[in-house]
């Protein structure tokens, strides 16, 4: 793998005689060496008796976040959030592990259902509704755990994508305390999201090195949530448009769908070398279609040579008819 040069999207520091700190300040997901099941892991290994938590960040990967609010939920120390800007979509149900969960007085919380994109047949669109589904139900459980209250009442909340101040997500139970405002340098792109309040997304740049790193944040968490975590360098270093990110997306999971309907285990090979949905539907054909070993119709010499027996003596028949002898076979 080769060094990334973007910074990680979560640092995290076992102090000595100092409650450990993570830093979760990117999109969640493995897509720059570090994956959630490394922090997980590292999580493991950490002694501290308290683990501060600070979160900016737009959200990622569902199972990568549910991953690691699952190792914070029941990780023996005890587990203070510090939300410093924002907490969108997944990044909001990691919060909700914290024993104590702060928000700055000019931060936000955002929470919506999961999101996934899918190609192919009837039966693919069912099987990806019904994981989010399920996904949906894990994150309103734990929404649910932290502010009392019922599952009925935050799915809507959910269903209607969310977006609250830290007043407003004390008042729903989301949040234990509101601090003082918290000034922050960089930004983080919200153009994938459906409601944000007026204000929060930047003017259009006529700046190119500016929307790229912008469109890089999109194209991370498109990949992430969709399982192709692997396309994000190819798709950044190429510049590849977001729309057409998106329908790359859904050609893998036509790929995937093609490949099982045609008992292949080429899939990966086919997207990891970009190959397009018709190139593929036709080499799967050729594959099934054709015969390696073709039926050789041609007599051999000793068969040329030897008068063959017919099945049936057409001859023969005709003359006992004649004499009105009967034959059965």
């Amino acid at each position: 793998m080769s060094k990334k040069s973007n910074k990680p999207w979560f640092t995290l520091k076992n102090q000595a005689d100092k409650p450990a700190e993570l830093l979760i300040y990117d999109v969640i997901g493995d897509w720059q060496g570090l994956s959630a099941k490394e922090l997980v892991n590292d999580l493991k290994a950490i002694s501290a008796e308290d683990i501060t938590v600070r979160i900016n960040s737009p959200g990622g990967s569902v199972f990568d976040g549910i991953a690691i609010y699952n190792a914070l939920r029941y990780h023996p120390a005890n587990i203070h959030v510090r939300i410093e800007g924002l907490a969108a979509s997944i990044a909001s149900v990691i919060a909700m592990a914290g024993d104590t969960i702060t928000m700055a007085d000019n931060s936000l919380m955002m929470i919506h259902n999961p999101l996934g994109w899918v190609g192919g047949e009837a039966e693919d669109m069912r099987r990806t509704a019904d994981m989010l589904d399920k996904a949906t139900e894990a994150i309103a459980l734990a929404y649910s755990g932290k502010s009392g209250t019922p599952v009925e009442d935050i799915t809507p909340l959910m269903a209607s994508e969310t977006w609250m101040t830290a007043k407003e997500a004390k008042a729903q139970g989301f949040i234990d305390v509101v601090d003082q405002p918290v000034q922050l340098a960089a930004s983080l792109d919200l153009s994938i999201f459906q409601n944000v309040p007026q204000g929060l997304l930047p003017a259009p740049s006529n700046d190119p090195k500016s929307a790229s790193t912008d469109n890089g944040l999109v194209i991370a968490q498109l990949c992430n949530q969709a399982g192709y975590p692997e396309l994000i360098e190819g798709c950044i270093r190429d510049k590849t448009p977001v729309e057409a990110v998106k329908q790359r997306l859904a050609d893998c999971e036509t790929i995937k769908s093609l490949c099982a309907a045609a008992h292949s285990d080429k899939a990966a090979e086919f997207i990891r070398t970009g190959k397009e949905v018709e190139a593929v539907r036709t080499e799967l054909f050729n594959q099934l279609t054709g015969d390696p070993q073709p039926i050789d119709n041609t007599l051999t010499p000793d068969q040329q040579n030897k008068a063959q027996k017919p099945l049936l003596d057409t001859q023969a028949i005709y003359q006992k008819r004649n004499t009105g002898v009967e034959t059965a076979s």
